[in-house]
């Protein structure tokens, strides 16, 4: 259902009794023997302003509650017949308010103080008339002076308009089609639907406060909820918001490329700011950005940096997929976390710079079942290997180059380790050398001086202590083995020469004792 139009014609006027007293607020206007007396009710100094029908304009200074204006301060015989405007603004000092005024000059100030000081101080403005030298009380005089018009039909005005009690005659419009002009400037949007279907709200635009001291701005006030919607204030930067034709909303540019465009001289920022006001804790978020970087702030926390992206970063440093799956360099990330690079520098960093030194878990791999590590060779998948922990019953760690022929290493939770193939250590020598013993400029010591330092010190020389049920390393006793075998063979070669030694000189000698056999077994047969 839509508003009609409404046309109201005057049927009644009904018109309450003019007295010869006027009252404003806290300002009562009245007639005295002398002249026109202002009484105030709450504030004892004020400064008046006052504006005869003719516009001159006069100010007094008014020390006391009651203040009389004669028509000699007017430079007039007696007071000119028409209407008069007044002004009165409070004069503020700090032996009026004592230690208030000096919270409000530091803004150290609750709101419930600030609201009673601009009641107290409301500036305060109205009209009074006379006719025959005296405040009228004759309803046909006053309207005559003070009669409001009613058009039973449209306005149409060629030309300018002005309104408000500041408008003169010869009014100087400039471009203006419209001209509010007085000390309280308001435009009221009084809607009167009174049925339940009908929006009814009021609306207000606003400009400036009319509290003494207030700010200078301009806002749209929603009259009926008793709040301010939008404020503008005075001193605003050019285009502190602007709309294009294209819908595009442009904070300090009249030339917005994107829906949002903001522009500062220093790290343009949008402040997230949950307050509290609906339960929840306050927190407050800015998304920033400038020269050096474009980041989230934690302000409540410090002002931490949790989130930053650095100028010239390449597309898709970060990519989060529609699968949820996370891209580093990566606009379609194959794995919750896929790190892609083509320069070469592709590299995962896991780095605690705690000083205290201390074992730390760096890397977890969890899964219900075995997990895996696969170091994949791109240009031959065969060359695969894979980093395994037994799916089954858990019990052995596994480095395999194919499922299909079992593990190349196999490492138990006993400690136990088996490989398939042979195992080759390096980088360790053999304690007194290995087949530097063939060397001639190796001594070999004399099978008697070895065995006197074996059984002095209960184990091989070179070969070390060995202590039962303690760990040793393999590889340096290997090494220290072979050594002693070595020269085990090289006193075996020894012991062998000299029993081959031996051997030919009992053969000689058996040779030379047949000789003798032979000789006396002749003698004896002569």
């Amino acid at each position: 259902m839509i508003k009609k139009n409404r046309k109201i014609k005057l049927t009644t006027l009904v018109v309450a009794m003019l007295t010869a007293s006027y009252s404003l607020y806290a300002i009562d206007v009245e007639q005295s023997k002398n002249g026109i007396s202002f009484n105030s009710l709450e504030q004892s100094h004020y400064k008046l302003t006052l504006i005869t029908p003719n516009k001159e304009r006069y100010t007094f200074d008014l020390n006391n509650k009651n203040f009389n204006v004669t028509a000699d301060m007017l430079n007039l015989s007696s007071f000119n017949d028409g209407r008069y405007k007044y002004e009165l603004s409070p004069v503020i000092t700090t032996g009026d308010l004592g230690t208030n005024v000096r919270e409000l000059n530091n803004h150290n100030i609750t709101q419930e103080f600030k609201k009673e000081f601009s009641v107290k101080n409301e500036t305060y403005s109205g009209t009074f008339s006379i006719v025959g030298n005296k405040l009228t009380s004759n309803i046909e005089e006053e309207l005559s002076l003070n009669k409001d018009f009613l058009i039973n039909d449209d306005l149409i005005v060629d030309g300018s308009a002005c309104i408000g009690f500041d408008c003169v005659n010869g009014e100087s419009f400039g471009f203006d089609t419209l001209r509010l002009k007085e000390n309280n400037l308001r435009i009221k949007f009084d809607d009167t639907s009174i049925a339940a279907s009908f929006p009814g709200n009021d609306w207000q635009l606003t400009a400036n406060d009319s509290a003494n001291g207030g700010a200078n701005k301009f806002s749209i006030d929603d009259i009926t909820g008793g709040r301010t919607v939008f404020t503008v204030e005075a001193g605003a930067p050019s285009h502190s918001l602007y709309v294009d034709d294209g819908g595009r909303i442009g904070i300090r540019t009249s030339v917005p490329s994107t829906e949002i465009h903001v522009v500062d001289g220093d790290t343009p920022t949008l402040r997230l700011q949950q307050d509290g006001s609906s339960g929840f804790a306050p927190q407050t978020w800015d998304v920033a950005g400038n020269e050096t970087n474009f980041f989230v702030r934690d302000v409540t926390n410090g002002s931490t940096l949790p989130f930053r992206i650095r100028p010239d970063a390449p597309t898709s440093s970060i990519d989060v997929a529609a699968s949820g799956n996370v891209g580093i360099g990566d606009a379609s990330p194959d794995a919750s976390l896929n790190i892609e690079r083509s320069d070469g520098t592709a590299q995962l960093l896991i780095e605690e710079t705690n000083g205290s030194a201390a074992a730390r878990e760096l890397l977890k791999l969890s899964n219900n079942g075995g997990s895996f590590i696969t170091f994949e060779n791109q240009n031959n998948a065969n060359k695969s290997w894979y980093f395994t922990h037994e799916n089954s019953a858990g019990t052995s760690f596994n480095i395999t180059h194919d499922d299909s022929v079992g593990a190349a290493m196999r490492l138990t939770t006993g400690g136990n380790m088996t490989i398939t193939g042979t195992l080759t250590t390096g980088g360790v020598t053999c304690g007194g050398g290995c087949d530097l013993v063939f060397s001639d400029s190796y001594k070999v010591p004399t099978i008697e001086e070895h065995a006197a330092e074996m059984w002095n010190n209960s184990y091989l020389p070179n070969v070390g202590p060995t202590l039962e049920n303690t760990p040793f390393n393999l590889t340096e006793k290997t090494g220290g083995m072979l050594n002693e075998l070595e020269k085990a063979h090289i006193y075996i070669e020894q012991l062998n020469t000299r029993l081959n030694n031996k051997e030919n000189e009992l053969i000689v000698m058996k040779s030379q004792f047949d000789n003798l056999e032979q000789r006396l077994a002749k003698l004896e047969i002569k």
